[in-house]
């Protein structure tokens, strides 16, 4: 597998692979992106730059400018030319089977044979993707968090085909352009970030649509509750150190928390009453009632970059 990677392919165009193309042409990497129409790339490629202009505001570019970063950005309809000199091939199109097996199958055939390819799925399955090509053994699951260029966090995990090699080039690489990879022992649905976010948005919307409280009452118990604790203390420290040790924990709390589990929402499908209230009582939050996605979301960002100016490192 190649490990000394300096051109990157970045396939697909939309939140995602717009944040791949801004993280590695921000740390130096020459980025080639993809897409199936003009106006898609056109429309990724100014965010691109109003990204790194962002980044570098915030002193977070490992380039010395937005627009030297800018200028490492080229873009193309055509997926052989994306990849056929590429070092290292991110894929980022629809998360089904059905999108990502043909395009994996495509850049098998038109990739050079030790470039690895890159899933950026958020809940399948590369052992089931892999089927798709002749050489699995170089495909793996390398899933980001939104805004991608922002979060580090990204979830490493390859196939049953898939070699340590590849894994263990993929998350050097996702190291260097400034990720923290958390690699998974095996695959699991939804891996790590997002089978926790299940759970929570699960309950979050049972107690909206039970009547308990408002959706803006349950994101201010969050933010101003576990969440004050969440960028730097993770679920399982947390109990740690709520029962001063974790066997003290699970003692302590286990009959309280069966009561918990007992009565918490198990439902797997949205029904429309739980849709329906929910999407009215998100509509009528504040944030959401007086501003537009993109203010909230230049909001969120900004808070982001502070957080991310914080030392959350232990000791």
């Amino acid at each position: 597998m190649r490990d000394d990677i300096k051109t990157v392919a970045c396939v697909g165009s939309g939140l995602i692979g717009q944040g791949w193309a801004t993280l590695f042409a921000a740390a130096g990497y020459t980025v080639t992106m993809q897409d199936l129409s003009d106006d898609k790339l056109k429309s990724a490629v100014e965010q691109v730059r109003l990204n790194l202009i962002h980044l570098e505001d915030n002193g977070r570019l490992q380039t010395e400018t937005a627009d030297s970063a800018f200028k490492l950005i080229r873009t193309t309809l055509s997926l052989a030319e994306a990849v056929e000199d590429a070092d290292y091939i991110l894929e980022s199109v629809p998360d089904k089977y059905a999108a990502k097996k043909p395009v994996f199958k495509e850049m098998d055939t038109l990739a050079p044979s030790d470039t690895i390819l890159a899933s950026s799925s958020s809940g399948l399955l590369m052992s089931e993707i892999q089927t798709a090509v002749t050489r699995p053994e170089r495909c793996v699951l390398v899933h980001p968090f939104l805004p991608v260029h922002l979060l580090p966090l990204v979830e490493v995990v390859g196939g049953e085909q898939t070699v340590p090699q590849t894994v263990e080039i993929t998350c050097r690489l996702m190291e260097k352009i400034g990720k923290a990879p958390v690699r998974l022992k095996k695959e699991v649905s939804g891996y790590i970030v997002n089978r926790l976010q299940a759970a929570i948005l699960r309950e979050a919307m049972d107690l909206v649509a039970g009547g308990v409280a408002s959706a803006q009452e349950v994101d201010q118990a969050f933010c101003t509750g576990m969440g004050m604790r969440d960028p730097f203390i993770g679920p399982l420290l947390r109990a740690h150190l709520a029962g001063n040790g974790i066997e003290s924990f699970v003692e302590h709390y286990a009959e309280s928390y069966r009561l918990r589990w007992e009565s918490m929402a198990t439902w797997n499908t949205v029904s429309a009453q739980v849709r329906d209230t929910v999407v009215d009582s998100v509509n009528e939050m504040p944030i959401v009632r007086n501003n537009s996605l993109e203010e909230i979301k230049s909001w969120r960002d900004k808070m982001l970059m502070e957080i991310l100016k914080l030392d959350r490192t232990p000791g």
